[in-house]
């Protein structure tokens, strides 16, 4: 025989499983979002637009967790935000690299993927400073968040982007940058691969003799670095 005490233990147990379910189902509910579209970047990797139940508020260079529910990838995953937060739809751009980046850009408009978030604090906090992007492949995305809301609101802070490739074809978003004019807004694409030339290509690996060529003042600016771990070793190192 169980004591009152035991059965009281089972009861609150009880209540508070069904509460702690209730919960997450709602959450999941509210987390649910809808494929828009997607669109193919570069040879291996692509944009997934997904609508959302509600507006989400992010600051650029934030990130969220995309899961699926099929074929077993039920792993969360984290992906960096490529849109502006003035953007209803959120943006996520993905290199194909594994089973759930593969099944991500087989997805179909008004397929569900669960996203959890935003999170992270690569954010942008001064707005006086110049701002040094160093991005290699695939992180350019947090970085094209923030050269987007900074087109949006018209704030004219300096902006030098040393994106980091190996070729021409790698670069993700160069029908978007190509055309951007405006006096705060410099790019440079390092090609570490590339045979031709081209204007505002340098075919070279990122250096300190690069960065002091087009930093001008590198005491008034805020260096951010987004890339492959050993591309942000490198940067750091020379920097210092």
């Amino acid at each position: 025989m169980l004591s009152k005490s035991q059965w009281t233990k089972i009861i609150i147990g009880v209540i508070l499983a069904a509460i702690y379910r209730v919960h997450y189902k709602l959450k999941q509910k509210r987390n649910k979002f809808t494929v828009e579209k997607i669109i193919l970047e570069t040879k291996d990797a692509f944009t997934i637009i997904l609508k959302p139940n509600k507006r989400v508020d992010f600051k650029s260079g934030q990130f969220c967790f995309l899961r699926l529910k099929k074929d077993k990838l039920y792993a969360r995953h984290p992906f960096s935000i490529s849109s502006s937060p003035e953007n209803e739809n959120l943006h996520f751009t993905v290199k194909i690299k594994g089973r759930f980046t593969k099944a991500l850009s087989e997805l179909k408009k008004g397929d569900e993927i669960i996203v959890e978030g935003p999170f992270g604090v690569f954010n942008l906090e001064d707005k006086k400073k110049d701002l040094v992007f160093i991005a290699g492949g695939i992180g350019i995305t947090p970085f094209m968040s923030m050269i987007r809301n900074k087109l949006k609101t018209k704030e004219e802070q300096r902006i030098i982007l040393l994106y980091c490739v190996k070729t021409k074809e790698d670069i993700i978003f160069k029908n978007e940058l190509d055309p951007i004019k405006e006096k705060w807004f410099k790019k440079i694409y390092i090609l570490s691969k590339e045979d031709s030339f081209y204007e505002d290509h340098e075919k070279v690996h990122i250096s300190k003799e690069i960065i002091k060529k087009y930093v001008e003042d590198i005491n008034n600016s805020l260096f951010y670095i987004c890339g492959p771990e050993p591309m942000e070793k490198l940067c750091k190192k020379e920097l210092e």
